[in-house]
């Protein structure tokens, strides 16, 4: 069975089983939405390299050695106005269903999720995603397919602000130009 149907399967016995927890993540461990980059680079979680964005007012930093499950994986943190909003982690797909068990286990049936189709597209057809939330949609994990079926994950965490702020930047970058 393929990991899209897994999820689906884990996802039906996660609603049944586990009460919602109310709240939204303020990051990820010691790393808390609001610190600075300077902050966010001196705690040494992995070695950070300034990166591009692709969006407006949003700073990007990646690395590809952040330690994960014993394994040392892609991460990245993105900032707006100096500010830590939002963290991604890529590990295997192969882990997928171990974190959807131990995200609901922490924080209780998933927020929002796709449909159980889209999940079987994700393992059937190329160019496909699904997810699942938890927390208020603070918290995503990401299954992918690309254009040659091979299957990625992202585990990513976000401030209920990112978006706010990610908005106001791109309405401010376009002002003098409607």
């Amino acid at each position: 069975m393929k990991v899209g149907k897994l999820i689906c399967l884990a996802v039906l016995f996660s609603a049944m089983s586990m009460s919602q927890i109310a709240g939204a993540v303020d990051g990820y461990k010691d790393l808390k939405f609001g610190m600075s980059k300077k902050q966010i680079i001196s705690s040494n979680v992995c070695t950070l390299e300034k990166l591009e964005s692709g969006q407006v007012g949003v700073e990007f930093y990646g690395c590809d050695d952040f330690m994960f499950g014993g394994a040392a994986v892609e991460a990245g943190m993105f900032f707006i106005d100096d500010k830590f909003l939002r963290f991604y982690i890529a590990p295997s797909v192969d882990v997928a269903i171990g974190l959807m068990n131990g995200l609901s286990k922490k924080y209780g049936s998933p927020s929002s999720s796709s449909t159980q189709k889209e999940f079987e597209a994700v393992d059937a057809l190329p160019n496909r995603e699904a997810f699942l939330a938890y927390d208020e949609n603070t918290v995503l994990l990401k299954l992918f397919s690309d254009e040659n079926y091979i299957q990625s994950a992202i585990l990513l965490y976000t401030s209920p602000s990112y978006e706010v702020l990610l908005l106001k930047n791109q309405q401010e970058s376009m002002s003098d130009d409607l």
